[in-house]
Order: structure tokens, then C-alpha cells, then sequence
């Protein structure tokens, strides 16, 4: 992590429906703070659209600015870190986080209050990240900053996209913590286990062969927090250029309710119940039907995934050590 001089232009991009419907108001805070500070503050724009962020505006405003401030959630800024990351632009990110798990926030120590967010805009200093690259066959390549998850979490984080995008809509925008739970209990009540194979590349130096298991759920994680400050990998590091996995040996809901009392709690589970490793390549093998999220949103699977790690491929602004 190094400092460095703070930056000469900047623009706001917000999402108009984070921090429920707070986010504009934010925006204009943070532009008030940084001209205060002697920032250009060239535009502050409200994405328009799912995908705004990171098929237009991430190249348009890299090339003009130092340092893009974004206020929204860690959808909208996985959209920025893809934008840059596809063509090559290394422009500073400034954080305001205002989704509902914040989880990049939580694990880089980025206040989750938007007035001390706002101010470690000029506070802080900048560390470089690395993210994960999911490759699926005939698809681009699809980057996450935290986690990949399979099976159960996965179902879980499916079934609380559809509820608060229809019948729970409402209740999700006053407490969104109670419509995961609700979609929680859908999803243990109507669980099936689908396996998976995982063929995770050995990174020591004995050039043992890649090992192969068969489960029903795991997480691919770049980073240590998942949810509101859990933990299914608790040896994860953002910066160390290795992807971190916990797999589990077990299907049935004892063994689930096990795992995320354990990630409650950041402690690992015993190895006859979750297999931990780490590695720079790891290839999942399945049926098309298999619930898998990035980031706390659902995807598509086509069957076979790859997935690497890139190191320092974004910058973001933290707390200064």
C-alpha cells in the first residue's frame, strides 16, 4: 500500500436506487467535499441502466480523470473495476458504499457511514486489489471482487434476487436483512443437493497434479468476509494473488446450518466437514441447472467455469495505515 498525491480531477458516478434512494443526496455531498478540498469535479452522473457503469461510463470517464467516486453497492462497483479492467485503464477508485451487505467495504476497512466514506476520499491512501476472472464457454470473461459461490448460498441469494425484485419489493427497500432470511428458509425447506466437480491446481512446489472433489457447495473467494462481516474463508487476502476455497465434504441441512454458523462466527469448520485450500486456477464441471452467485448476484452457469486470479488489477482508495 503507498500513498500517493491526491488526485486533480474527479467524477461522482452514483446509483440512483442505492442506500434507498439516498445515493443522489451523497453525491452531492461528496462533490461539495472534494471542491472544498481543491478538486476539479468535472460531472457527477446517475447510472442509467444494469450495466451503465461498465459498458459506457468506466471507459468515457477513465481517460478524462484521476480518481472516479462511486456511491452505490458492490454490484455497481464490480460494473466500474470490469470497465476499467477491459480496457486496460488504471484510473483510481474512490468507495462510497450504500448497497445492503457492503462486503468489499467491510473487508478493505472503507467507512460505512457516506460522511466518514466521503471524507477518506482525501484521507486516504491507495491499495492495489486483485479480483477473480470467471471464463465461460462462448462468454466474455466475468470478474468478481469477493467471492463465487455454489449450491446452497448460491439458491439462497437466487431466491432473495426474485423476491425483492417482486413480491417483497417493498420490504426489501425498509429491511432488506429480512428478505434473505425469508428466502433462506424457502431454500432450506425446498433443498436439493446438485454436486459439482472441482478441480482445483496445486500452487506449491512439489507439481503434484490438480485435485478433484465432488460436492455440493463452495465458495471461490478473494476475500476473508462474506455477508455482513462472515466469514467462509477466514485466510483470505485480496492481495496475495491466490484464490481461496472452502468446499464442502457434506450435503444435508445439518451440515449447512453448521457452515454458516461457522462463517458467523470467522472460524473454519472441522476437515471431516469443509475441505480449505488455495490456488491460482480452479475449474468447476456440472449441470447447467447449478445455482452459483458472484458478488451477492445470481448468474448462469453453462456447465464448465474456469477461474483465475489477476493481481493488483484496480486501485481503491482506504484508510491510510
Amino acid at each position: 500500500m503507498n500513498s500517493k498525491p491526491l488526485a486533480s480531477s474527479a467524477v461522482i458516478i452514483f446509483n440512483p436506487f442505492a442506500g434507498r434512494g439516498k445515493a443522489p443526496n451523497i453525491a452531492r455531498k461528496a462533490r461539495t467535499h472534494l471542491e472544498q478540498s481543491g478538486w476539479e469535479v468535472k460531472s457527477v452522473i446517475a447510472t442509467a441502466y444494469a450495466g451503465h457503469t461498465e459498458k459506457v461510463l468506466a471507459s468515457e470517464w477513465g481517460k478524462k480523470v484521476q480518481l472516479i467516486v462511486l456511491v452505490g453497492g458492490d454490484g455497481t462497483l464490480r460494473e466500474l473495476v470490469a470497465g476499467l479492467w477491459a480496457v486496460k485503464l488504471e484510473t483510481e477508485i474512490g468507495f462510497i458504499p450504500m448497497g445492503n451487505a457492503n462486503v468489499v467495504a467491510r473487508e478493505l476497512n472503507i467507512p460505512l457511514k457516506p460522511e466518514r466514506a466521503i471524507k477518506l476520499l482525501t484521507t486516504g491512501e491507495s491499495k492495489k486489489i486483485d479480483i477473480c476472472v470467471l471464463k465461460q464457454k462462448d462468454e466474455q470473461g466475468l470478474i468478481f471482487l469477493a467471492m463465487l459461490e455454489i449450491g446452497f448460498g448460491a439458491k439462497v441469494v437466487q431466491f432473495a434476487d426474485q423476491l425483492r425484485n417482486g413480491a417483497l419489493k417493498a420490504l426489501y427497500q425498509l429491511w432488506g436483512d429480512l428478505v434473505y432470511a425469508i428466502a433462506g428458509a424457502l431454500a432450506l425447506r425446498g433443498m436439493k443437493s446438485e454436486y459439482f466437480t472441482a478441480a482445483v491446481e496445486q500452487t506449491d512446489e512439489t507439481a503434484l497434479p490438480s485435485a478433484t472433489i465432488s460436492s455440493s457447495h463452495c465458495v471461490i473467494a478473494n476475500m476473508q468476509t462474506y455477508a455482513k462481516g462472515w466469514s467462509l474463508t477466514p485466510d483470505a487476502k485480496c492481495d496475495d494473488g491466490l484464490i481461496d476455497i472452502a468446499i464442502s465434504k457434506k450435503s444435508n441441512a445439518w451440515s449447512i446450518i453448521s457452515t454458516f454458523l461457522a462463517a458467523s462466527k470467522k472460524r473454519k469448520l472441522k476437515p471431516s466437514l469443509m475441505s480449505y485450500q488455495q490456488t491460482k486456477h480452479v475449474s468447476i464441471s456440472s449441470h447447467s441447472s447449478l445455482f452459483v452467485q458472484v458478488d451477492g448476484d445470481p448468474i448462469s452457469f453453462s456447465g464448465e467455469a474456469d477461474i483465475c486470479i489477476e493481481r493488483e488489477a484496480f486501485s481503491i482508495r482506504v484508510n491510510a495505515s
